[in-house]
């Protein structure tokens, strides 16, 4: 009560603070001094009665002795025969009776079946395999509309990231966690569901989890029963979880390892967590712990028991943390920096003596919980931060559990909430009718396919005014209600994905909102005009708002924000437009800021760029700068407008899009902590500072840049090769149709008076020392790089010149390195695909002898190509081949007497299509002179038609044009 009243004292206070009026009225001092007087007849009651006061210790973190745990990958134990009879479905037809084949993996909870399938799913033959990879985390029973809703995303997904076609493609899907319907209309559904999904292309798998024998028997014609880790396995997994680095675990007791094992019953999740909790105990103290608080069997039924024993000891901000998650839908990705934003929303997270930020208090705090496996499955942006994790089902249980009717998920035929419920989230169904439900602080409105119902406003902001958090994402929301001013307690707003074109301005009287989620609205036009009173924002994500035209005058105010994802540089300018120079004072910025320019003031744009002082935003990590339109033919005014827009050197990220200057100014080279570096559709640009000695440069990506003919202008003389591009991994260049080369003057020009040996040593020092993959595309006039020789991941070359291959796959060793030391070129490469490249004649013998570690092989339209020697004993590791529309080449081996295939003893698909008829003639059973070398390969297609499918003779059988 006394809690509640000076919330509402204080939000009046900031609400008058903000809007300039006079706070000091005798009202006020009135309820204050009330307060107080209640306030010290409570402690005079309480020292009456001799009541004990008990303090909270805020903020102090039990002590994690592994460092960064949370970047350490699923561990797999023990598991190796399932693997290999999973593995053995998914990459042969075996099994194979329908077009689309099913394998159910069965076992109680804890046993990691998720972990384990995932361990398949991102398999590196399984990623070969399958054109299409899917994950649907199902959570429940057969509920087809959410499922082919999800595969359906995903496909989009992939869709829009490869820009390909992905129709008549082989492929995986998983659906993990399928429990019983409650309606009994399993074996219904499953039909549906199967008669709904994809069916042109043969050999697509799919991999169902379960823990139920019905699901398992009605879905899969081979279950997989997944059983508890052995003894040996089960200690294995203990001990590394339980003892840190370089500790030993050989000295304990025989005895005590029986009885931790004997109680874990070879569950993976139990004894991850049993062992967390106790290495945080005295080894003394295991023998009593282990009798007194283990059951003596771990089954389905007191699995929780075991669980909540890591949970009890938590500090009590802690479980609330964790309990709170229990309102989170089971089996989803947890976007974990949103998580972080609603602890502290309620208050469950609180400043550390150490002067932290509160999210890094909370990143502590998750931290701790994912150390003790309350989390898993985490995953890391590209600056190694946390991005996202899971919950497993058992953990969510236990988080549903200590929440008891403190949070409630209110489902369909199902209402829970008691006077004393605090956090509801509504799933499968919008019902706003709550009596009982007045004292709420969070409210979760999932969206269920509905439309949203104006009225719904009415009854939230009239029954709910104490809601710290109110999350209607993903409803299609048209308009927000002027009353929403009355939930003045809300600190956490979640309006993403929705489609109104403006916000009310009363939403500026939630003075104590802390985070706007606005993100996905793709109709905003408008932020409200007095965002400037919003003074406790330390979030706006407005992400993904195409339509959105400029930034109000005064955001500038906000110095709280730590999030601002996009700042818009209006094209017209009035009194209520904010311009750059807002971001002056926002020197809390995180993550990413981009910068939009849709116009701008041409006599005073460059003081107001430099006004926004970008230099000073040191924690911002990504920063993207789009030119939305071409507005002014001044080139050089464009290289003034960029150079004054210089950020800070700690920045890891640079976009630049549409840039319509020249030149790039010099400070790109002086950002020395930079990871990635994009320029994309900067047409102009022909010149560019030197990036080769930015020490942790990994992504380095050119996207349609017209007017470029060298990267370094320079030219490639005096370069350290010490620091060549020492990071670099990926390299992308696309649609640079003017390209040359990367130095203005190739190597063997730069020093007329070198002999051979000279030159070709100083081309092998120029190569990139660590570059894992590399694309280029529509770059036909691009002859000289820097060579490539340590790719690993892949290499594609798309309508481009084939000589930077040719020298890369001729380079010698440098005349001081040993033959012994030297790593053939490429010898590390698993994919190659080589499309439309004009001038290639032949594919000589010595690069395939090179290619010892090649996955896959592709040749697509190369008109002139016609040698592809693949008698040789070179690429034992290949296992696709596709070789199209190379109308030159007549043969893949030379005589019968040489041989051909059996020295690609890996190879499981070989694809040709529109090749020479001599190439296509001759390749059935009935030939005696190719068959015998070609028997051994499951699956040959030529000229579409199938001559043998997953090792089956079926020449007769023609295979849909792909």
């Amino acid at each position: 009560m006394a809690e509640r009243a000076l919330f509402n004292i204080a939000a009046e206070i900031v609400r008058k603070l903000a809007s300039n009026q006079f706070v000091y009225g005798w009202q006020t001092g009135h309820r204050v001094k009330e307060l107080r007087e209640r306030l010290d007849g409570i402690v005079s009651e309480s020292e009456k009665f001799h009541f004990e006061v008990l303090y909270e210790e805020k903020a102090s973190l039990p002590m994690i002795r592994e460092a960064t745990t949370s970047s350490e990958p699923e561990i797999i134990i023990g598991r190796e025969d399932e693997k290999k009879k999973v593995m053995s479905f998914l990459l042969n037809s075996n099994y194979e009776i329908e077009s689309v084949s099913v394998i159910s993996v069965i076992g109680m909870g804890g046993l990691g079946k998720t972990t384990f399938s995932q361990s398949i799913f991102n398999d590196e033959q399984v990623n070969l395999h399958f054109a299409l990879k899917l994950w649907v985390s199902v959570s429940g029973g057969f509920v087809v509309e959410n499922i082919l809703k999800d595969v359906s995303d995903q496909l989009e997904s992939l869709k829009s990231k490869h820009k390909e076609k992905i129709e008549n493609r082989k492929y995986l899907l998983v659906l993990d966690d399928v429990w019983d319907s409650e309606d009994g209309q399993d074996g219904e559904k499953w039909d549906n569901l199967k008669q709904s999904l994809p069916r042109e292309e043969r050999g697509s798998k799919i991999i169902i989890t379960t823990r139920s024998y019905a699901i398992a028997t009605l879905t899969s014609r081979v279950p997989l029963e997944l059983k508890g880790l052995t003894d040996e396995d089960s200690w294995s997994l203990f001990s590394r979880k339980a003892f840190g680095p370089g500790q030993e675990s050989n000295n304990i007791d025989k005895n005590i390892k029986k009885e931790i094992v004997e109680r874990c019953c070879g569950a993976p999740l139990v004894i991850k967590t049993i062992a967390r909790l106790m290495s945080s105990k005295d080894r003394a103290q295991w023998p009593s712990f282990i009798k007194q608080q283990l059951p003596y069997r771990v089954k389905d039924d007191n699995i929780m028991h075991t669980l909540k024993l890591s949970y009890d000891p938590l500090p009590s901000y802690m479980k609330h943390c964790f309990a709170y998650c229990s309102l989170l839908p089971k089996g989803d990705e947890i976007d974990v920096k949103s998580l972080f934003q609603l602890w502290i929303a309620q208050g469950f997270i609180s400043s550390s003596s150490l002067g932290e930020c509160l999210e890094t208090v909370a990143l502590r705090c998750f931290e701790s919980l994912l150390w003790r496996s309350f989390f898993h499955q985490v995953t890391k942006d590209a600056f190694g931060d946390i991005r996202s994790c899971k919950m497993h089902d058992f953990m969510h249980d236990l988080a549903t559990k200590v929440a008891g009717s403190q949070s409630i998920k209110v489902e369909r035929g199902g209402n829970r909430i008691r006077e004393w419920t605090r956090h509801v989230s509504f799933d499968k169904e919008l019902d706003l009718s709550l009596p009982c439900a007045k004292r709420l602080r969070t409210l979760v409105i999932l969206q269920a396919g509905g439309k949203w119902d104006g009225g719904a406003w009415e009854s939230i902001c009239r029954d709910f005014r104490r809601l710290r958090v109110l999350v209607l994402s993903d409803w299609g929301i048209k308009e927000v209600s002027p009353l929403i001013e009355k939930l003045k307690h809300l600190k956490y707003f979640d309006l993403s994905n929705n489609e109104m074109e403006a916000l009310p301005n009363s939403v500026t009287n939630l003075v104590n909102l802390q985070v706007l989620k606005l993100n996905g609205c793709r109709y905003l036009k408008e932020l409200p005009r007095d965002i400037n009173k919003l003074i406790n924002l330390r979030h706006l994500d407005n992400d993904s708002c195409g339509r959105l035209e400029y930034m109000p005058r005064g955001i500038g105010k906000l110095t709280s924000l730590q999030t601002l994802s996009c700042f818009v540089v209006a094209k017209n300018r009035s009194p209520m437009v904010g311009g750059l120079d807002e971001l002056s004072r926002l020197n809390d910025l995180r993550g990413s800021l981009e910068i939009i320019m849709k116009g701008y003031e041409r006599d005073s744009c460059i003081s107001e760029f430099e006004g926004a002082k970008l230099e000073d935003k040191q924690y911002l990590q990504s920063l993207t700068i789009d030119w939305e339109i071409d507005m002014d033919p001044d080139i050089d005014f464009y290289d003034k407008m960029l150079q004054s827009l210089h950020p800070n050197s700690s920045l890891q990220e640079l976009k630049v899009k549409r840039y319509r200057g020249m030149r790039f100014p010099s400070w790109l080279s002086d950002l020395s902590f930079l990871v990635r570096i994009s320029l994309d559709g900067c047409k102009r640009l022909e010149h560019i500072p030197p990036l080769d000695g930015i020490p942790y440069l990994e992504e380095l990506c050119f996207d349609e840049m017209d007017n470029l003919e060298y990267i370094d202008s320079e030219g490639g003389g005096g370069k350290e090769v010490s620091r060549f591009f020492y990071s670099l991994k990926t390299l992308w260049i696309r649609k640079c149709y003017r390209l040359k080369g990367w130095w203005k003057k190739s190597r063997g020009e730069m020093k007329d008076d070198s002999d051979e040996s000279t030159v070709e040593e100083e081309l092998i020092m120029l190569s990139f020392p660590r570059l894992s993959s590399l694309t280029i595309i529509d770059c036909p006039n691009l002859s000289s790089m820097p060579l490539f020789p340590t790719l690993d991941e892949g290499l594609e070359l798309i309508d481009t010149s084939s000589m930077p291959l040719q020298q890369t796959m001729t380079m010698k060793p440098p005349i001081y390195s040993s033959s012994s030391s030297f790593i053939r070129p490429l010898s590390n490469l698993k994919r190659l695909s080589i499309s439309s490249i004009d001038d290639m004649e032949s594919f000589p013998e010595a690069w395939l002898q090179n290619l010892s570690s090649l996955q896959k092989l592709s040749i697509d339209d190369c008109p002139r190509l016609e040698s592809l020697p693949l008698h040789g004993q070179g690429m034992p590791s290949l296992q696709q081949l596709w070789i199209h529309g190379c109308r030159e080449l007549k043969s893949l081996y030379e005589s019968k007497s040489q041989g051909m295939i059996p020295y690609l003893p890996s190879l499981q698909k070989l694809f040709v299509k529109g090749c020479s008829e001599e190439l296509s003639r001759g390749w059935g059973k009935e030939s005696e002179e190719v068959w015998p070398n070609i028997k051994h390969i499951p699956n040959i297609i030529i000229n579409v038609h199938y001559i043998q499918y997953e090792g089956r003779n079926v020449e007769d059988e023609r295979l849909s044009d792909t």
